[in-house]
């Protein structure tokens, strides 16, 4: 009996160690991404310009959350003048290619909508498992802050940059 008490108290030590190395398994830095754009060309990480920051959004395009998160933002896209916001699902171009028609993206130069297809890069880099999800980097590339589900208000994630 005392074994078995020994081993409950054990597993309940290590169990919180192990939940907290998961959740810190999302990288620093920026994916290697190359994600196809709804008009069939790719972006890739190395597209982006060095000087700005950038805001990754991981979406699917059938979430009603994504699209409420994604029109609240193009909203107040003056805001974002100074970032490169990169929108990124794992759907076919086809789905991809309504979502950004829908809320006509291409007027929007600084941001860029593409699919990574299963390839799941960005989506493992982060580990993402809700959407929508948003990652913060500052200019250099570094993660500052990562949102998943519960994403601030566009306007309190461009302040956080402008905090950079």
């Amino acid at each position: 009996m005392k074994k078995l008490g020994c081993i409950l108290w054990l597993i309940v030590l290590i169990f919180p160690l192990n939940a907290q190395s998961l959740q810190n398994n999302t990288k620093k830095g920026l994916p290697s991404f190359n994600i196809q754009l709804a008009d069939g060309s790719h972006f890739k990480v190395t597209d982006l310009k060095k000087e700005l920051p950038v805001m990754i959004v991981y979406f699917d395009p059938d979430c009603d959350h994504c699209l409420i998160f994604a029109e609240t933002m193009l909203q107040q896209i003056s805001a974002f003048s100074n970032v490169q916001i990169v929108m990124v699902t794992y759907v076919p171009v086809q789905a991809l290619n309504s979502f950004t028609t829908k809320l006509n993206l291409g007027k929007y130069p600084q941001v860029k909508a593409g699919t990574e297809g299963t390839t799941f890069i960005v989506r493992y880099h982060y580990n993402v498992m809700q959407f929508p999800y948003v990652a913060l980097h500052d200019k250099n590339g570094n993660l500052f802050a990562t949102y998943e589900t519960e994403v601030p208000l566009p306007m309190e994630l461009a302040e956080m940059f402008s905090k950079k």
